[in-house]
């Protein structure tokens, strides 16, 4: 392997080498199959089993591939044929085991991670090379942490292993579940628009029972949006379905201010008071000038009189 390769491999590996060594040092992710030295992987162990019946033993891993950075981290279990059984017995055993613990591991990890669904991370191996035979492995994804996810499902995968192997498992399969319909939240697009319409009028809905002055607050949010653009303090952002943003001289106080306003205005015009401003809707519709996100943070701000005397003068004396 010439230098330039290894340049590139090095590169590539970076990333996950410091997520790795975020579970323990270097010395200690030193990578073995079989009990010889392998540089080629970083690898944690979070615990083994012999089988009771002999022949293989279960090791759980996090594993990382130095030479193969596009494979990323994985976990899970690998199967080890012990000196004098047949390697391809012991496969056939190793995903049998797999097969009747695959339904509680799942139930398990999509109770423990709420927010995640298992359901399609369970992936086959492609070999059964060095007499080790993975039956499955999971994919650590790039913005999950070693820990809190990698650690956390790979203790979880252990412990089904071992109440398998001691007999706590329940005798009846869990019911399959359909898989979690997770809900992606998108910023600055069609759909947060239509999330920041759907917040407004239930905020509305809360205070009035007049269906036409509902839909007039909301127009009066419209309204804002085009006056700002049209004066051109208010700028709608390329690269995006829906974004705008405040003129670059302008920054989190004014848009503070200016959310605060605009929301009060929407009160006087339609004859109801507090009206809520809905910041989490609008912070995935607004942008600050230099293209960053605001934080939720930027609700608490407290405008000094001048600046909240400028925007009044903008936004509700038209």
């Amino acid at each position: 392997m010439g230098r330039e390769k290894y340049f590139w491999l090095n590169r590539a590996s970076e990333y996950n080498k410091q997520r790795m060594l975020s579970l323990a040092s270097a010395s200690e992710l030193v990578g073995d199959v079989r009990g010889e030295m392998d540089e080629k992987y970083m690898m944690y162990r979070c615990g083994i089993i012999e089988v009771p019946e002999g022949g293989r033993i279960y090791e759980f891993l996090i594993e990382y591939d130095i030479y193969n950075p596009s494979q990323g981290i994985y976990f899970g279990c690998k199967s080890v044929t012990l000196p004098g059984f047949s390697h391809s017995n012991q496969i056939l055993k190793a995903e049998e085991d797999w097969k009747r613990i695959e339904p509680f591991v799942l139930q398990r990890l999509n109770n423990v991670f709420v927010e995640k669904d298992f359901t399609y991370r369970f992936r086959p191996t492609d070999n059964n090379s060095n007499r080790t035979f993975w039956p499955f492995w999971i994919s650590l994804y790039e913005e999950e942490d070693p820990k809190e996810v990698g650690l956390r499902a790979l203790d979880i995968i252990y412990s089904t292993y071992i109440d398998y192997f001691s007999g706590k498992l329940p005798t009846t399969l869990p019911a399959q579940a359909a898989p979690k319909k997770l809900v992606v939240t998108t910023a600055f697009t069609e759909g947060a628009f239509l999330s920041l319409e759907e917040r407004v009028k239930k905020n509305l809905r809360k205070k009035l029972f007049d269906p036409t002055r509902i839909e007039e607050g909301w127009k009066i949010v419209k309204e804002f949006i085009k006056k700002g653009e049209e004066e051109g303090w208010l700028h709608r952002m390329e690269g995006y379905e829906k974004a705008w943003c405040l003129s670059e001289e302008y920054g989190d106080v004014d848009f503070n201010i200016v959310m605060k306003l605009l929301f009060e205005k929407v009160g006087e015009r339609i004859c109801t008071e507090n009206v809520p401003v809905p910041w989490e809707s609008l912070i995935r519709i607004f942008l600050r000038p230099d293209g960053s996100a605001f934080k939720t943070q930027v609700k608490t701000l407290q405008p000094a009189a001048p600046v909240r005397r400028f925007w009044k003068k903008k936004i509700k004396n038209d």
